[in-house]
């Protein structure tokens, strides 16, 4: 199977003055051009025709070609291949909407404010490496069939995966050129064929929770548990805490009717950065142990948990709608297959309430668990991760007891905050 990972570096600071004008210029001028698509389309009705099935996405693009690409070539000063290329982004996005019509879905028009600026490799950018002082230069084709070399900065891991990719160690798809808090950065996807392994000696299982960010549990074929780790991020989640606050000391100032503002837009984007960070090292680190010990992963299937108004406390919806548990599956998934590393996600059932090492039915208090039958005291998200291990295995074994590998039993340590 072919697994794809994006690598994001930035234009340096350093960059000719010229030459970042050339760039937001390019920029600029493919933003208009999409919106003349855009607004073609919608003028003419045309995503009514591609959800009737009246019309695919192939004949939309031969009939923009036909009435459009001449007038904007000769209106833009850009080439032929980034003509077309804007033309299928902005297809692709009303196509995407169209299928889920087709599917019976609610979704609206995409409101789209900025249209993703896909570049073609080799034809628009190139890669190449020369000097000391920066990573990478990307040579980028822009208005007038210029081409301009951006001086790229990147991490060590960033560094080495383009340079592998270089090499032809791994494929290259299209690069996306993207603008954030007025600065561009570059997205490079990076494919490769791996075949996702049969065998392993062992499973990583991993309960997601509230009190916990995660408790990672490696369960050996000998029977032994070992590598518990009950991650925290407590100084983090702190953080996120004061943010609320802030935020909604800012929402009862605002005026009447208004419902947000630009400094609360920017708190919710350093929450959202904070919880990407989390997402990705929890991902990072599960993937690692189960490369380290040949495991597979296994995962709980959490999508059906949302915020429930009413039911639920205020602060506790909140806690639940910051989980980051969808993120932290979506990372590992991708991490691990990548590695080749199979990942099985199963049911969340009562994984907190059984007990790891009978299967008996036992009681939850709090971050404790409690088994009445072999009278054992387990942390309750320890318990959990391990029988989520054992029903990636087996799915109808309950317990280490009537496992046949006879998983030991094993004493949670204390967690380790981070």
């Amino acid at each position: 199977m072919q697994v794809a990972k994006s690598v994001t570096v930035n234009v340096s600071k350093k960059i000719n003055r010229d030459k970042f004008l050339a760039l937001r210029d390019f920029f600029n001028t493919y933003q208009n051009i999409a919106r003349i698509y855009y607004s073609y389309i919608l003028e003419n009705s045309f995503e009514e025709k591609l959800c009737s099935g009246e019309m695919t996405a192939k004949d939309l693009k031969n009939l923009l070609h036909k009435k459009l690409y001449k007038q904007i070539r000769n209106s833009f000063d850009i080439g032929s291949q980034t003509v077309q290329e804007i033309r299928d982004v902005v297809v692709e996005a009303i196509n995407s909407y169209a299928q889920l019509i087709k599917k019976g879905e609610e979704a609206s028009l995409p409101k789209v404010e900025e249209f993703t600026v896909r570049l073609n490799y080799p034809r628009v950018v190139s890669v190449f490496e020369q000097g000391k002082e920066f990573d990478f230069f990307f040579k980028v084709k822009v208005n007038g069939n210029k081409r301009i070399a951006v001086p790229i900065e990147c991490g060590e891991m960033q560094k080495q995966l383009l340079e592998d990719a270089l090499n032809g160690k791994y494929k290259i798809g299209a690069f996306q050129l993207i603008k954030r808090d007025e600065w561009f950065y570059f997205v490079i996807p990076i494919k490769k064929e791996v075949e996702i392994k049969q065998s392993y000696d062992g499973i990583v299982g991993v309960d997601l929770g509230l009190r916990y960010n995660a408790v990672i549990t490696l369960l050996h074929k000998n029977g032994k548990i070992t590598n518990v780790e009950f991650v925290k991020y407590r100084n983090l989640m702190h953080k996120i805490r004061m943010l609320w606050r802030r935020i909604d000391e800012l929402k009862s100032m605002l005026p009447e009717g208004q419902r947000t503002s630009k400094r609360i837009q920017r708190m919710w984007k350093r929450i959202r950065r904070i919880n990407n960070w989390i997402a990705h090292n929890i991902s990072k680190k599960i993937v690692e142990i189960a490369e380290e010990n040949n495991a597979m992963i296994a995962m709980e299937n959490l999508k059906r948990l949302r915020p429930v108004k009413g039911k639920n406390s205020r602060k506790l919806n909140r806690r639940i709608g910051n989980w980051v548990r969808g993120k932290i599956v979506k990372y590992t998934i991708y991490k691990a297959n990548w590695e080749g590393i199979r990942v099985r996600l199963v049911s969340p059932k009562n994984t907190s309430k059984i007990c790891h090492l009978c299967g008996s039915q036992g009681l939850r208090a709090d971050a404790n668990f409690f088994c009445e039958h072999c009278h054992h005291t387990y942390n309750a998200d320890f318990n959990a991760s391990v029988n989520i291990g054992i029903r990636a295995t087996l799915p109808n074994t309950k317990g280490c007891v009537n496992h046949p590998l006879g998983l030991m039993t094993y004493k949670a340590p204390s967690a380790r905050e981070e």
